[in-house]
């Protein structure tokens, strides 16, 4: 059961640092056009969201389709929105110094290290099972931070890692001079989205609407252009998730 005295807004934590005080802007603007009261929750780590969603503080979240999808599927939260023209995509990076220079020549039992992120996780997979590699074989490990895996690779501590690319392009010049990118994903398969939970279905439409219209907005476009989001969000159905879901994997949207 979540807690009724308005609507805590969890953003997952795998947004640009840059971002941070820019959700607040969104946040603000929601509560004024649904005239709904909306906690915003900007838990530092993936595992806080866990704790919220436990203690009854996560009526609304904005993630991945993954973690999206599995809400809806597990605990009945509702379909909102997804992001337009803004798809989630994975970089395969190596160390700058790595011997390996395309996909193909990585070990078979190659360790992996990749961020918190079940969709580029899933992304960086197919790509690798693309250029003929056996997942079944892959080490692969789970940092907290996409920081870390970049400082696993650097230290020799992994021989390939998974990145969200927009976070790997924004991270410090002198990381990115010590790594160096195999490939970059290009499927446009899977958008971050928001989820209601279901304790709050009389306000579904509502915010509904208010994350679609944003972009016709001034101030929903400004705060969504602050957050290189200019093409704001569509409407979402539970069958369009778990569609993107299945793209992401490697099956076909119209399976």
């Amino acid at each position: 059961m979540v807690q009724q005295a308005g609507i805590d807004f969890v953003v997952a934590p795998d947004y640009l640092p840059d971002h941070f005080s820019n959700w607040y802007l969104l946040s603000s603007y929601l509560q004024r056009e649904t005239e709904l009261l909306i906690h915003l929750q900007l838990p530092s780590a993936a595992a806080e969201i866990q704790e919220l969603a436990e203690a009854g503080k996560m009526a609304m979240l904005y993630a991945n389709a993954f973690d999206a999808v599995a809400l809806m599927k597990d605990k009945g939260y509702l379909p909102l929105a997804r992001l337009k023209d803004k798809f989630d995509e994975a970089v395969v990076a190596v160390s700058a110094e790595s011997e390996y220079q395309k996909l193909a020549d990585l070990p078979a039992d190659a360790l992996v290290k990749t961020g918190p992120n079940p969709d580029i996780h899933c992304l960086g997979l197919r790509l690798l099972k693309e250029a003929g590699l056996d997942a079944d074989k892959l080490k692969i490990e789970e940092t907290a931070t996409f920081s870390q895996a970049a400082s696993a690779l650097i230290k020799g501590g992994a021989q390939v890692g998974f990145f969200v690319a927009d976070t790997y392009a924004h991270m410090s010049k002198r990381t990115l001079e010590q790594l160096r990118v195999l490939q970059e994903s290009k499927f446009e398969a899977v958008t971050h989205m928001v989820v209601l939970h279901p304790d709050f279905a009389e306000q579904q439409e509502t915010l509904q609407q208010a994350f679609v219209d944003m972009a016709g907005k001034p101030a929903g476009q400004a705060a969504l252009e602050s957050l290189d989001l200019p093409a704001g969000f569509a409407a979402l159905t539970q069958e369009e998730a778990e569609q993107m879901v299945a793209a992401a994997e490697g099956g076909k949207q119209d399976d």
